[in-house]
């Protein structure tokens, strides 16, 4: 009963997100028109692929994006790449298919610019320098360190990488925590993105390459 009563509270957290996202968001998660902006002055903004994997034990974790009966799922944070992600709320990234997107990809469409991205994860901690962790007994909330990308003025879409973190089960901590992941990678999946872009984003043109940077190691106390 108790594990019944712990999903049901992951279940409410994820809906009360879904339901607080605000017409910032809604632009970053929706596929803009090639060519247009957003009115008088505004910039067009580009479509940025990129892949999250969270390798369990070696295993790719399925549908990340997805809320779990464990209560594990994936958000992302995105903001400017000097502003303070702490108090920028999380949210669910653009699928680029329902397909791909069970298999880790997605999108977020951004004017160009330099950016910062980080992970949220409910039933996750992120054990490497940098990353941040609320632990309560129902939801703990666990935030990767930042990753930062650029969005060139010169594409209208670009792969900014697969972020692919190293998590296994956690030995110690409540039950409602499931993952720990204590290593980020960002790979270079070019090959894999451009079959994604041909499938979903082929109007936007040709995509661009433009791997995101690691994170700085820097402590977050």
């Amino acid at each position: 009963m108790s594990n019944e009563r712990t999903w049901l509270v992951f279940a409410l957290v994820a809906a009360l997100s879904a339901g607080c996202t605000d017409q910032g968001v809604k632009q970053m998660v929706t596929k803009p028109r090639p060519g247009t902006s957003e009115g008088a002055g505004a910039v067009q903004r580009r479509v940025v692929l990129f892949r999250a994997q969270l390798d369990v034990d070696g295993e790719p974790m399925d549908e990340p994006w997805t809320l779990h009966w464990s209560g594990l799922r994936l958000f992302t944070i995105v903001g400017p790449k000097d502003a303070r992600l702490t108090s920028r709320r999380s949210f669910l990234p653009g699928r680029p298919t329902a397909a791909a997107s069970d298999e880790g990809w997605a999108f977020l469409a951004l004017p160009p610019g330099a950016y910062q991205l980080a992970f949220e994860g409910m039933a996750i901690r992120f054990s490497m320098a940098g990353a941040q962790f609320t632990s309560t007994e129902a939801v703990p909330i666990g935030r990767s360190p930042a990753s930062v990308f650029v969005v060139p003025s010169d594409a209208s879409s670009i792969y900014i990488g697969t972020f692919s973190f190293m998590c296994h089960e956690p030995t110690s901590g409540s039950d409602a925590l499931k993952l720990e992941c204590t290593s980020l990678e960002i790979r270079d999946d070019a090959k894999l993105a451009r079959q994604i872009a041909q499938t979903s984003l082929s109007k936007y043109g040709p995509m661009q390459e433009a791997l995101a940077s690691a994170p700085e190691a820097k402590l977050t106390r």
